[in-house]
């Protein structure tokens, strides 16, 4: 029986009228039906009819026709307007013409891929099976000797385990017909470079085995997908944005918790929803936080300990299909969970989706909305924390619901991502000049210049020694490392390598399903951080400090103020760890660490302040120090309403005296190796991020600073010194130039 979610609203807003600043009903909106295109086989008719699908939406029709005059299509309807079944309907009706044909379906994870296999086995006449990290040995030589009509991978395996060993997989390649390519929206920042570079790999395989496939791109939120599509894949495409489809109506709660305690706030209403009989899903936007929030509810009410799951990135495989399973049959009522699940993964019929703090670009937003209300009313509840762009929405709802998508950023040019991709397509079928060029462009000729290639006799090049495919992580710089418990002799999750010095120290506070756990050492040689369980009830976090060389310079813009842009070395050290008191955030103890330092070269943008505010700052003796770090901390975290990126993309420092500029300087960067584009994007854009910066800083109603406009959750310095009236005076001394 359906709850009736508008009286759900009401008793809410009701019970908790001083938190409740804004409702917004998103009205329904009835379909366009049409008739299955005439070229659709009459099998696959009656197979779709017993499934209950005798008409399609408009949009699903044009993107069917589209596919049958043979162009590339990026599909970017919502969430819920049946995205999927475009291409399963095309692809199936072509098998059912000629059942010698192959297509490859990419997902960004294996969650997806799974899922995906579910729909694909409900047409008994398509031969289908997934080959990724999980497919045993055994059945990935039966696929290699058997190709069936469609391989399902993610870009990951297509990179390391398909594309080096392709003379094993020319009879699959040979007969290529279709890629399909979902949820490209994830592909951006370094793991979109570095799939755009493996996608291209796979277009030079299909040219050596001479087949031309149509690539089929699908996303429910991104902005300019012709533009991004073209960029991505480097091929031309046809947009189908235009949804046709149904939807229910959505109530969407706005939610200020004013200071007061977000995390009980957050468990009283996964509480109350679910004694409501609502399934919920609670997303944060951190592992720990969606840890802490999983032991609060336990601790708050063990009724529902058996109702409610974590879930999240570092669980083991095994851990997170069981969750899948039982989100999926109804045996879990709630989820907490990270942006894990904000993909497609169907795990049954979600109600209400409680949002934790804005999940950092409108694009998760939508896709985190997405996963409730799609065949019947639902509801989204915006916690709205203290952070600078939870309370800019909070202050404007309206734009909340109307901001459009960010663009999806990657840098195909990224010299380091280009160079080691190049090297593996020359491992896999040796370059040739006139060919290779039409594919990457102006970065095949710098790559092949700068790098000492071989030749082949016939002119072709070819890179020496072994192949860098093993050693080339697409997700992140470095490998991952495996978390294993000491007590019970047995590994409980993973982590990338760029975060285990900040998450897995030793003497860190390691959470995992509801459990704390303390780092007792990292093995580097081995990859393996080593924990044992804790009960305290203290957490840590760690301090570092940050020094900054600038390699080069390509532009710069302003004439009193100067602002750059070019390339920086970052070298990061963490130093030590604080231990503070769970109850009240109370300093336990600073403990010393002694770790290698991290280095990061990138691109930045850099503002160097002219000596004459500093004058006046310390003629008024104003904490000048305090200052900038506040304006570095106050631009950084209002930086991605500007440009697309998520707050912590990006990095930044502020110097009182930089030794290169010979002046106060406050970098930002990108927090990828290499760069990708964003704070190159930001410098055309500084003045607005300036302007809309000293906006937040100024109309905050805090006196001296808080996470609303200066504090910062990711500095580590911990936030000392920092200064919102002198920080006010320099952003004022900004705009007058």
């Amino acid at each position: 029986m359906e709850k009736d979610i508008g009286k759900f609203v009401e008793n809410i807003a009701k019970k908790y009228k001083e938190h409740v600043v804004k409702i917004i009903e998103i009205e329904e909106k009835k379909g366009n039906f049409y008739p299955l295109p005439d070229f659709i086989l009459t099998p696959l008719k009656e197979k779709l009819k017993s499934k209950g699908i005798e008409k399609i939406y408009l949009h699903q029709k044009e993107a069917l026709d589209r596919l049958n005059h043979g162009e590339n299509i990026i599909v970017t309807t919502p969430t819920g307007s049946g995205k999927t079944l475009i291409y399963n309907i095309f692809i199936a009706n072509e098998i059912l013409k000629n059942p010698d044909i192959k297509s490859l379906y990419i997902f960004p994870t294996k969650a997806l891929t799974q899922d995906q296999l579910k729909t694909l086995k409900e047409f008994e006449f398509i031969k289908s099976e997934i080959y990724d990290g999980d497919t045993p040995e055994d059945i990935r030589k039966k696929i290699r000797t058997n190709f069936p009509n469609i391989i399902l991978t993610n870009p990951d395996m297509l990179h390391i385990g398909i594309l080096p060993f392709h003379e094993k997989w020319r009879g699959f390649f040979s007969r290529l017909r279709f890629i399909v390519i979902d949820e490209v929206h994830t592909y951006r920042g370094i793991f979109g470079t570095n799939v755009s570079h493996v996608i291209r790999r796979l277009r030079r395989i299909c040219n050596l085995y001479q087949s031309n496939p149509q690539f089929i791109l699908l996303s429910a939120t991104i902005n300019q997908p012709e533009k991004f599509a073209e960029e991505f894949i480097g091929l031309k495409f046809f947009v189908v944005d235009e949804s046709s489809a149904p939807l229910p109506k959505k109530y969407i709660i706005f939610w200020n918790s004013q200071f007061e305690s977000y995390y009980t706030h957050a468990i009283n209403l996964l509480r109350e929803s679910i004694n409501y009989g609502l399934s919920t899903i609670l997303f944060t936007n951190s592992r720990k936080t969606a840890e802490l929030l999983q032991i609060l509810a336990i601790k708050t009410d063990r009724k529902i300990e058996s109702l409610v799951s974590c879930y999240r990135a570092g669980y083991l495989p095994e851990e997170r299909r069981e969750i899948e399973r039982n989100l999926f049959t109804g045996q879990l009522k709630g989820v907490i969970s990270t942006s894990a699940l904000e993909l497609g993964i169907d795990v049954g019929y979600l109600d209400n989706c409680i949002l934790f703090g804005y999940p950092g670009t409108i694009i998760s937003t939508w896709q985190r909305i997405g996963r409730v209300g799609r065949k019947r009313e639902g509801l989204v509840i915006f916690m709205a924390l203290e952070d600078a762009l939870d309370q800019y929405f909070i202050r404007n709802p309206d734009e909340f619901i109307k901001r459009q998508f960010e663009d999806v950023i990657i840098n195909f040019e990224n010299e380091i991502i280009s160079t080691n991709h190049i090297k593996c397509a020359s491992y896999e079928y040796p370059l040739n000049l006139e060919v290779d060029q039409k594919i990457y462009g102006d970065v095949f000729n710098k790559v092949i210049e700068k790098e000492k290639f071989f030749k082949t006799r016939d002119g072709r090049y070819f890179f020496p020694g072994r192949p860098i495919h093993w050693d080339l992580n697409l997700r992140s710089v470095g490998e991952i490392y495996s978390i294993f418990d000491i007590n019970d002799e047995r590994q409980i999750g993973e982590i990338e390598q760029d975060k285990v010095l900040f998450e897995c120290h030793p003497g860190a506070i390691y959470l995992h399903k509801g459990k704390k756990y303390e780092v007792i050492f990292i093995n580097f040689e081995k990859k393996m951080v080593v924990v044992e369980i804790n009960f305290g009830d203290y957490y840590t976090q760690p301090n570092w400090w940050e020094k900054i060389d600038i390699l080069n310079i390509e532009k710069e813009k302003g004439k009193d103020i100067k602002i750059k842009f070019g390339e920086i070395e970052v070298t990061k050290q963490i130093v030590s760890y604080e231990k503070r008191r769970e109850k009240d955030k109370t300093l336990i103890g600073t403990y010393m660490l002694n770790l290698p330092s991290q280095k990061l070269k990138t691109q930045s943008l850099w503002i160097e302040i002219p000596d004459e505010i500093i004058y006046e700052i310390k003629e008024k003796r104003m904490d000048f120090s305090g200052g900038i770090h506040a304006l570095e901390h106050s631009m950084i975290g209002i930086f991605p309403l500007v440009v697309t990126c998520d707050r912590f993309d990006i990095g930044g420092y502020s110097f009182p005296f930089h030794q290169q500029t010979e002046k106060a300087t406050i970098f930002i960067y990108d927090g990828y190796q290499g760069g990708v584009g964003i704070t190159k994007l930001g410098f055309e854009r500084i003045e607005e991020i300036i302007k809309v910066a000293y906006s937040s800083v100024l109309n905050c109603k805090c006196e001296v600073g808080c996470p609303s406009c200066i504090v910062s959750p990711k500095c580590g310095n911990n936030n000392r010194p920092l200064s919102k009236s002198t920080c006010l005076y320099i952003f004022s001394q900004f705009i007058k130039i």
